[in-house]
């Protein structure tokens, strides 16, 4: 059985009403309905998915690593509504992939991490706080010149993190 995500604070309670506009977008109507999202509904849900960005940034264990910078390629699984887009084909209806790209690219090159894991954590967090449609994300990051002194095609990470 998965848990849900539980919210901590319950203020949903006459946000119904107030928050009207967000059934046209496809959204919850509350973070009440939001709350119910289990990891396996989440699977089910519509998605953008975002496959092979590059991005050249300074992060790594090593000093010459966060020195001198490296290639990182990243994969974002967005999941959101896409009904009111699909129906409308209006861009406002839905989250714009190429603005959500320079997103990911200006956050990974203005901070600097040791581990790709953090690296993955607070790419999650700024995109779950930056675009308040998505109800969880997957962000998976590469690392194709990883120093391991063996050779590989790349080492990477996987989170998928819940609204």
């Amino acid at each position: 059985m998965e848990p849900t995500k539980a919210i901590p604070e319950d203020t949903s309670q006459g946000e119904e009403t107030t928050l009207a506009h967000r059934k046209k977008a496809g959204l919850p109507m509350s973070r009440r309905e939001l709350a119910t999202i289990t990891p396996g509904e989440l699977a089910l849900a519509d998605k953008i998915v975002i496959e092979g960005l590059e991005v050249f940034a300074n992060h790594g264990v090593f000093p010459e690593e966060r020195e001198l910078g490296q290639k990182f390629v990243v994969s974002a699984v967005l999941y959101t509504s896409l009904a009111a887009a699909g129906s409308s084909d209006d861009l406002e209806a839905s989250i714009d992939y190429g603005d959500v790209c320079r997103t990911i690219d200006a956050f990974l090159r203005e901070h600097t991490y040791k581990l790709i894991e953090a690296a993955a954590e607070a790419l999650a967090a700024e995109l779950l706080d930056r675009y308040p449609a998505l109800w969880g994300v997957k962000v998976g990051i590469k690392k194709p010149w990883a120093p391991i002194g063996l050779p590989l095609s790349s080492a990477g990470v996987e989170i998928v993190r819940l609204r």
